[in-house]
């Protein structure tokens, strides 16, 4: 019956269906959504995705970078060179019998065009290396942490959202009501003016309820689409989509030892995790700091750099390679490279691992206030839910004597007693008795979420460590 109102509302009040199906969700199925279509997740899952193949990959590091290279050049003025040859005569040398060439010095003109080629290996090795494997290897745990954090929050907010918009429709369904009793009000004071029971100004004060209940809800309207739309988005489905919601208020009250909860849950919340996963972070950077800059570092590399001998424009490059291609400066090189002035404790290093090794001091201070400031949130929740249990009592009560009040008034009615206006009025009383229950069972259902999310803990674990 509620589901056919809250239909009737849509309808009578002209919200726009450009889909041409309605869309049916219950809670479980709105999370399902969420988690497929969600965009603030989706961008949270591609983080981790990054974080993950560095993490995997972050071995690659012992691979040596490779740069080659080729260069074609002009000189800007002609170049030229000598070369030695031998003349052709012999020399005897007395007492020693050997016969050498006289040598001459010849010059030539070199191309004007050149042609180099460049191929580099380099390697640097240190124990650092390995600090910053396991750095990444942290930001992977910490992205997984975040996307926990973010996945449990989009879980409680769909929730949350679905409970408020059942709520948000009864409220609806309500005012509704009220308008229809501020209209057979107004018809009745007609009537009677008609009849001389009452005044003008009775006629005017009922339709002056009756008008003024009109902007509010048209208020109320506006709100309902406005929260079915951020509904969607958090859904991730189109705007134009028409939803409608199934589902009923129904709580199932437990009892809650604070005390065991915050020392059974208390180290598990994810905010606490990711402090620490963040304290490990920094730590692992110092001593990856300390190794770069106060451990030698090996350093390997490797290079070729022949050069074209010929004019790279009218002789074949790859003629003749051993004659044509000579090999300038190439070498293979070992160097052992340490800092000294890293180990001078005023040194920007020494100050560098002085500020980080107070910033972890900070994060531990931090650490510590977020594990009171959590306690203290888990002890309000549990004392707003015993609350709520408390009024519950008090409310269920109201609508038992909303209840007699009405049926006193109906049949008060059949035995002619009393108007129809009046048994409105007290169909009206317990319908909003009706809705306080179902407010205050939202605000039980919604700490229950918020306690979830405290501990990062379902409702079953949190049932049994109460229950120990």
């Amino acid at each position: 019956m509620k589901k056919i109102l809250s239909v009737l509302v849509l309808y009578l009040f002209s919200i726009t269906i450009i889909s041409a199906e309605t869309v049916v969700l219950d809670i479980d199925k709105s999370v399902e959504l969420a988690l497929e279509n969600n965009l603030g997740l989706k961008s949270s899952r591609i983080d981790v995705d990054i974080k993950k193949r560095a993490s995997d990959l972050s071995w690659n590091r012992f691979i040596p970078t490779v740069q080659v290279s080729s260069t074609m050049m002009r000189w800007n003025q002609e170049q030229s060179g000598t070369s030695l040859v031998g003349s052709g005569l012999e020399t005897v040398i007395p007492g020693v019998g050997t016969n050498y060439s006289d040598v001459l010095s010849v010059g030539y003109d070199l191309p004007r065009w050149g042609l180099s080629a460049g191929l580099d290996f380099s390697l640097n090795l240190s124990y650092a290396l390995f600090k910053e494997m396991k750095g990444t290897k942290l930001d992977y745990e910490a992205g997984l942490i975040s996307y926990e954090i973010a996945l449990k929050q989009l879980q409680r907010d769909v929730k949350k959202n679905f409970y408020n918009i059942l709520v948000f429709e009864e409220n609806l369904w309500l005012m509704e009501q009220n308008i229809e009793a501020a209209n057979s009000r107004l018809e009745q004071a007609k009537i009677n003016y008609s009849n001389g029971l009452v005044p003008e100004l009775s006629v005017l004060s009922a339709q002056v309820g009756y008008e003024n209940l009109k902007p509010a809800f048209s208020e109320m309207k506006l709100g309902y689409e406005t929260m079915l739309n951020g509904f969607k988005m958090l859904l991730g489905i189109d705007l134009d989509t028409n939803i409608s919601l199934e589902g009923d208020i129904v709580i199932n009250p437990i009892e809650l030892d604070t005390e065991k909860l915050t020392g059974y849950f208390l180290g598990g919340r994810l905010d606490i995790k990711s402090m620490n996963k963040t304290v490990q972070s920094l730590e692992n950077a110092k001593a990856g700091l300390q190794l770069q800059t106060m451990t030698p570092m090996l350093m390997f590399g490797l290079n070729f750099d022949p050069a074209f001998q010929n004019d790279p424009l009218e002789n074949n490059w790859f003629k003749d390679i051993g004659d044509n291609w000579s090999q300038q400066s190439g070498m293979f090189r070992i160097t052992l490279a340490m800092s000294l002035d890293s180990f001078l404790p005023w040194s920007k290093t020494q100050v560098g691992i002085k500020d980080m090794e107070d910033g972890i001091t900070q994060l531990k201070l931090g650490i510590a206030q977020a594990n009171v400031g959590a306690e203290m949130e888990i002890k309000t929740i549990v004392m707003k839910l015993n609350k709520s249990m408390e009024q519950l009592e008090t409310l269920i009560l109201n609508i038992s004597l909303a209840y007699e009040a009405y049926r006193l008034s109906q049949e008060a009615y059949d035995a002619g007693s009393k108007e129809l206006l009046e048994v409105k009025d007290a169909e009206r009383d317990l319908n909003t008795a009706k809705l306080e229950v179902l407010k205050e069972k939202y605000n039980y259902i919604t700490g229950l979420l918020d306690l979830e999310y405290a501990l990062n803990a379902t409702l079953e674990e949190i049932k049994d460590v109460s229950n120990e």
